[in-house]
């Protein structure tokens, strides 16, 4: 290192001791020129900036530390520097032959960081003074260091963050696709994803198909299905899209529930088969008892018969037996009479029930039948 204490330096500090007072560094000058310093040095050769310093403390006896911010314009690669005190005399030097010990380019802003060691000397009476602005805390305005990727999330209480670094250090929708394990942070968007991703897609859908699996029907009181919900109305889906309903109904079609009910599966019976309405046989018989006899007549009035005649049945107890007038047939039945001989009385009926609608139906509610779409 070829630092050196100059001549008007050492008369400084002279003085100074003799006066009982401290003389201060104030300001850092970068030059161009590289070269050995010499004692009787009083300025630099090639100065292009000179600032004031933005910290200084002396962490031991003899040793000074500070630091000074180049800004603005100015470019530099600096192979001298001076150490001025607060009246402008030039206290130290260092320059190393041509070697840049300070680099800046145009628009940006630097901050260097000095040392000098005095223990060895006899210079005394040196202390360093800020001149510029001190460093920024959060009582106090002033300049601040940028942090570096790896302290953003760190302890560090000194270092400010730029936009740019937080930027880079905050999760994009590519980190929380792929389940990124970089420790960053988490914008309202992303977060919002996360919870889409992994809260609903991964973790409530999966239990809601455990526990109501696509394709099971579910009664809804309104005329259209809700969003994310498909109604069973016999229309065309597109598998690619609804893949689990794909699963449940591979031609791509919902089955029509409209008018129709729900019924258990029976043995041998193909799912989602349709049973077409129909009335089953009654298949009953029933059983008469009397202690007098009764005679039913039923009548033929086929309108292509032209004659009518009547076919006796005669009940004695649980016995029946049947007498036709010769000559006679009945085609089919229209109408029944039924006497009752000993009670001299006649019940005439209709074997044709009369319905009020172009359905048989039970008491229902209509609900229209969706299911999630999937």
């Amino acid at each position: 290192m070829s630092l050196l204490i100059t001549d008007a330096g050492i008369a400084a500090s002279i003085e100074a001791e003799a006066l009982g007072v401290n003389y201060k560094i104030t300001h850092i000058g970068i030059g161009l020129d590289g070269y050995v310093p010499t004692a009787d040095q009083t300025q630099l050769k090639n100065e292009v900036a000179r600032e004031a310093l933005s910290r200084g403390l002396t962490p031991a006896i003899g040793r000074l530390h500070f630091e000074a911010v180049f800004a603005g314009n100015t470019s530099f690669d600096g192979k001298e520097i001076g150490y001025f005190l607060e009246d402008g005399t030039l206290f130290a030097v260092d320059s190393r032959d041509g070697e840049i010990m300070s680099l800046k380019r145009s628009n940006t802003i630097i901050t260097e960081s000095f040392e000098l060691n005095l223990a060895g000397s006899s210079i005394k009476n040196i202390t360093v003074e800020l001149m510029g602005a001190p460093y920024a805390t959060e009582e106090l305005a002033g300049i601040a260091k940028i942090t570096t990727i790896d302290k953003m999330n760190s302890d560090d209480d000194e270092t400010i963050v730029t936009p740019k670094k937080l930027k880079d250090n905050t999760a994009t929708d590519d980190d929380i696709d792929t389940e990124s394990n970089e420790p960053k942070f988490i914008q309202l968007p992303q977060l919002w994803r996360g919870i889409q991703k992994f809260v609903l897609d991964k973790l409530w859908l999966p239990l809601a198909e455990l526990i109501y699996p696509v394709g099971c029907p579910i009664p809804y009181p309104a005329a259209e299905a809700p969003s994310k919900f498909i109604a069973y109305i016999g229309q065309s889906f597109d598998k690619t899209v609804f893949t689990k309903l794909a699963e449940r109904f591979p031609s791509g079609v919902m089955p029509d529930m409209r008018k129709n009910y729900i019924r258990g599966l029976g043995e041998g019976e193909t799912p989602l088969s349709i049973k077409g309405q129909s009335v089953q046989a009654l298949g009953f018989s029933h059983t008469l008892s009397a202690v007098y006899q009764k005679t039913t007549q039923i009548r033929s009035t086929s309108p292509s018969s032209t004659s009518t005649g009547d076919v006796t049945y005669n009940v004695p107890d649980d016995n029946w037996s049947s007498t036709t007038p010769t000559g006679r047939s009945i085609p089919y039945t229209r109408g029944v009479r039924i006497r009752n001989q000993s009670a001299n009385s006649i019940i005439n009926g209709n074997g044709v029930i009369t319905g009020t609608g172009v359905e048989t139906n039970p008491n229902s509610v209509r609900w229209l039948y969706i299911t999630r779409a999937a």
